[in-house]
């Protein structure tokens, strides 16, 4: 099961029902975390917990929208009165709308994704929160992305989203601090997940050659980096936003022109 230094902690993690968020829950559990699976999708969280109970560790599994702040508060205390405790949150849940310039989107569409982003990331926040502080403890990590660095054209509802999440991590960082609470985020970069499978089909040649380590990323590699950020020995790591994308945010066209002269 690896090194459990995670033993007995209890962790939420959203948007556990697939891809990044399920990795997330079998990478935490091997280390000993018992794990709070939430998403929207039921059928997705079930199925997470069957993997994470073969590999031998310990999920409970919560329907959960987070955009239901209600629901969020009622969860949280649900968890919360069964455990006495809540040691890790990992606001993961998030959506895509399809692409489209901002002067045609429509305006659901912004309001949709915003709201499941931001306003769900601060209900789960708000909701723990609390709970952490009165146990003098906590590990928060935050879903942001490289759009939030440079933003992301037919997209501009993901980039401010993702951008949002910067702000809210440097905010409750401060905040939280005192009360031996740290809060990260990750801004993962082109990741082999159902979201993305459209792109890579069409595009994985260019992504590849564009990333200096010539790969795609793979969800473990976002859900190792999580891990770090939720260790007890992380105390003194908080306010951090580490990016998860193979240095692809370190390339330009003319990288690639200089590196092509100088292997002549």
């Amino acid at each position: 099961m690896g090194n459990r230094n995670l033993e007995n902690q209890i962790a939420i993690v959203t948007g556990a029902g697939s891809g990044i968020g399920r990795e997330l829950c079998l990478s935490l559990a091997k280390r000993g975390a018992k794990i709070m699976v939430t998403d929207i999708n039921e059928k997705g969280i079930e199925e997470t917990k069957k993997l994470i109970e073969a590999q031998n560790g310990y999920a409970e599994t919560y329907k959960l929208d987070v955009v239901d702040s209600d629901m969020v508060k009622n969860v949280m205390d649900e968890i919360y009165k069964k455990h006495n405790r809540i040691d890790i949150l990992i606001s993961n849940a998030g959506i895509s709308t399809p692409p489209s310039l901002a002067t045609k989107m429509p305006e659901e569409h912004w309001d949709k994704l915003l709201k499941v982003h931001l306003y769900g990331t601060f209900n789960c926040v708000k909701a723990c929160g609390e709970y952490m502080k009165a146990n003098n403890y906590g590990r928060i990590v935050l879903s942001s992305s490289l759009g939030g660095v440079f933003g992301f054209a037919g997209n501009v509802n993901y980039a401010v989203a993702k951008t949002g999440m910067v702000g809210m991590t440097y905010t409750l960082a401060k905040e939280l601090g005192p009360y031996g609470i740290t809060v990260n985020a990750v801004q993962p970069g082109i990741i082999r997940t159902p979201m993305t499978k459209d792109a890579l089909k069409a595009f994985e040649e260019g992504f590849i050659k564009e990333t200096p380590v010539r790969r795609i990323g793979e969800v473990d590699d976002v859900s190792n980096a999580i891990a770090f950020f939720c260790m007890p020995e992380s105390s003194f790591v908080t306010g951090v936003v580490m990016r998860i994308d193979g240095g692809y945010i370190l390339q330009s066209s003319m990288d690639q022109i200089m590196m092509d002269v100088c292997s002549k």
